[in-house]
């Protein structure tokens, strides 16, 4: 695994995202940082943990978009809430909420998370493929809307 092939690897994720308005650039963001510690994992191997950390808070960020006013809500509900309301099929919901149990588990570690580049790959890019769907969601939401 050389850095170029991190780096490719990491910009193939970014084109799945959708152009967003810049208020809604906060799961975009997080999906930037995440990407780069991917790359930058070359240099120091816990950043891949660290990645997907990120990555998971990314979908977390964006499910929230579709429900502003449910901040205090649990984001496994959230992600309940959105298959139900037809934002995400179920079996992507599914995904979110497993990814969120990751996702808590490396919030509250004993010890720090190893991920391997074929693990980190598959979060990180599912991630990205989660954060694009529900930012397509809420595009359409929000034309609906005006």
């Amino acid at each position: 695994m050389s850095f170029k092939v991190l780096s490719d690897t990491a910009d193939s994720w970014a084109v799945l995202l959708p152009e967003v308005p810049d208020h809604y650039d906060g799961s975009a963001a997080l999906l930037r940082t995440a990407r780069s510690l991917f790359v930058h994992s070359w240099f120091d191997y816990e950043f891949m943990a660290v990645g997907c950390l990120i990555a998971l808070q990314a979908v977390e960020a964006a499910i929230r978009l579709l429900y502003p006013e449910a901040e205090k809500v649990p984001a496994r509900a959230l992600a309940r809430r959105a298959a139900e309301d037809k934002h995400l099929p179920q079996n992507i919901a599914d995904l979110a909420i497993t990814g969120f149990e990751l996702r808590n588990q490396f919030s509250h570690p004993a010890t720090q998370g190893v991920f391997t580049p074929g693990m980190a790959a598959s979060v990180l890019e599912n991630s990205h493929h989660l954060v694009a769907l529900v930012l397509a969601s809420v595009a359409v939401r929000d034309a609906e809307s005006i």
